[in-house]
């Protein structure tokens, strides 16, 4: 089945995007360096993208990356993605000495059309580490401390390697005959605070106001995803410790939902909202390819970058 085209039904409609290790191997597994270099990821690509992109949830398993965010277009989405893949990809394979595609495949993003159903997705992914019996509480993950970010107030604190810069220092240590030591990571890390944004319905609120939000929220989401029972802890100690080139004997496959909302008149709404753009779209893309100059695309999603040939042209 073809993949579904990018659609964003309007402007700051937030999305789950969920992002897999190849194969499912652990090559996000949780540690502190993991995710200093995660999270300055994130933080250079907020810094990119400035108030055109809003954050709301970073977290994740050892196999897989969750991002709740919503953007200001389509545009702004794909580049954010292609920014924070790319750049992770980079950092967690030298980390973990995996080469090769990093990303089993591309994103899955499922639009969220309603604040009730954003709550929900945030206390199901508060649950993450818990609901799989691998930590006691959402704030003994050793990964991504999101957890104690919202709710304690402690900020997300994350490294940009500036490989870029490092190349060229490295360039003018060559031609200087190799004097001095040899430029390093170190040399071009910069530190980077991961500044999260207050999901729409609770944006007016305090700072304390919203922090007891947070708490209500991650206690919500102990209650709604509890641990397996009954089960033993595998403890963050252990998780730390895991080969991150392990291959899971088998990888929990379901259908992913089209959206994330309770309301079946909001489903059916974006429903037709969508098949109405693919048809919009469809169509121009045709007439791109019978060369007409001044085509418009949806702005509900994005230009194709490349038009490839017709089959046999």
């Amino acid at each position: 089945m073809a993949r579904p085209l990018m659609f964003v039904a309007r402007p700051w409609m937030p999305f789950e995007i969920t992002i897999r290790c190849m194969q499912s191997r652990l090559l996000m597994r949780p540690g502190d360096e993991c995710s200093r270099r995660v999270v300055g990821v994130l933080a250079r690509a907020l810094e990119l993208y400035g108030d055109r992109v809003h954050l709301y949830f970073a977290g994740g398993t050892s196999n897989h990356l969750h991002i709740v965010a919503a953007f200001e277009s389509a545009e702004v989405k794909a580049q954010f993605k292609c920014h924070i893949k790319t750049n992770i990809s980079k950092e967690l394979g030298a980390l973990f000495d995996w080469p090769g595609a990093h990303w089993d495949r591309r994103t899955r993003d499922i639009p969220i059309l309603d604040d009730e159903a954003l709550v929900d997705r945030l206390a199901y992914l508060a649950a993450h580490g818990v609901k799989e019996g691998l930590v006691e509480s959402p704030g003994c993950w050793p990964g991504i401390q999101w957890v104690r970010a919202v709710a304690e107030g402690k900020p997300l604190v994350g490294v940009w390697y500036a490989r870029s810069r490092l190349c060229v220092l490295r360039r003018r240590w060559g031609l200087q005959g190799d004097k001095g030591p040899k430029p390093t990571l170190g040399d071009v890390a910069v530190r980077k605070v991961l500044r999260l944004t207050p999901p729409p319905m609770w944006a007016g609120l305090s700072e304390s106001a919203l922090q007891a939000k947070w708490v209500e929220l991650v206690a919500l989401a102990v209650e709604r995803h509890p641990a397996p029972w009954p089960t033993r802890v595998v403890g963050a100690a252990a998780l730390v410790e895991m080969d991150p080139h392990t291959r899971p004997p088998r990888t929990k496959k379901t259908p992913a939902p089209k959206v994330h909302t309770r309301c079946k008149a909001l489903r059916q709404a974006w429903c037709e909202a969508y098949a109405m753009f693919v048809e919009r779209y469809r169509a121009a893309l045709q007439a791109l390819r019978e060369g007409w100059e001044a085509v418009r695309f949806p702005v509900e999603g994005c230009r194709p970058a490349v038009l490839l040939p017709e089959a046999g042209g």
